[in-house]
């Protein structure tokens, strides 16, 4: 993407190309003028705040929490958080650069190819996930220090590197367990294929909302299939509170059974029924991985995919 009408001089960074624009925020890859204080890295990702929304303290305030939360956070499925600055009118998060690409980008080009993710490798991708997770739900970082919800986990979020790394990104809406979902402009925050039904609902929140979010994201790995998908947000949102999602090896035959009870327990629509926490379900998965002679996901495997997938 063309980067006509940016400054693209920040001092301590230079904007190389754009990756990608959300609905607060774009993404760039930079170079940074100190590799040493980015753990080596030359290249970082620096996001700023659309300027659309910089006269927006709501937004603002979204932008900068977030960074503020991000800097705290250091586990190696974490996308690390460098720094957050101001020039002039626009505001800037500076992070680590992931080679690859994200979940969604990466499926999306396997789909075209007529391929999916092996199951060893969409367990390496959960596995890691769910270890985030769980370090996050304990870190109590937060105000008050209740236990962090990400509250937005979707494939979007997860970025897979080619060596087979997998890193969780995007802590905008992530807040303490027992705070209701909250809306901007009147949308709920949160990506409606991979809300939990309590999320839709405008219910109270705990780490079981990342729970279900997580078996989304791996009922969709091993079946190469949307889940919630419909038609519009409406439909979509139905289906999160009422559809029962059908056993994975309904559509891959070649999946152990110890998967089609780990997806039912983890979609469970009431959070009391469902896995209690990120660790639980971790503990679950891996079990199950190496009845299937999978160990803890083939990471192998998995960056061979993302290559594979980003290849032009």
């Amino acid at each position: 993407m063309g980067l006509t009408g940016i400054e693209t001089d920040l001092g301590d960074y230079e904007l190389l190309d754009r990756l990608a624009i959300g609905g607060m925020a774009e993404v760039f890859v930079a170079r940074a003028a100190d590799p040493a204080a980015h753990a080596g890295a030359e290249k970082v990702v620096v996001k700023r705040l659309l300027p659309r929304n910089r006269a927006d303290a709501g937004f603002i305030k979204l932008f900068l929490d977030e960074a503020k939360l991000c800097v705290k956070l250091r586990h190696p499925h974490i996308v690390r958080t460098f720094k957050a600055f101001k020039k002039n009118a626009d505001y800037y998060m500076v992070q680590e650069l992931v080679d690859g690409g994200s979940l969604s980008a990466v499926s999306a080009r396997l789909k075209r190819k007529q391929l999916r993710f092996p199951p060893s490798a969409a367990i390496a991708v959960v596995v890691s996930l769910l270890k985030a997770l769980d370090y996050v739900h304990r870190a109590r970082l937060g105000e008050q220090h209740v236990r962090l919800v990400h509250r937005d986990v979707n494939p979007g979020n997860l970025i897979l590197g080619r060596g087979g790394e997998v890193k969780l990104t995007d802590f905008g809406v992530a807040e303490g367990e027992g705070i209701g979902a909250k809306r901007i402009e009147g949308a709920l925050r949160g990506t409606p294929p991979y809300m939990s039904p309590e999320q839709v609902r405008g219910e109270l929140v705990d780490p079981r909302t990342d729970v279900f979010a997580s078996g989304v994201v791996l009922w969709e790995l091993l079946t190469g299939r949307d889940l919630f998908q419909g038609e519009s947000e409406f439909e979509t949102l139905r289906r999160v509170v009422e559809h029962v999602p059908a056993p994975p090896s309904v559509y891959a035959s070649d999946l152990p059974p110890a998967l089609d009870e780990i997806c039912r327990r983890a979609l469970e629509k009431d959070p009391a029924t469902r896995y209690q926490s990120a660790g639980e379900l971790g503990k679950a998965l891996l079990a199950a991985a190496r009845d299937a002679g999978w160990g803890s996901g083939d990471t192998t495997l998995l960056g061979t995919a993302v290559t594979h997938a980003m290849a032009p």
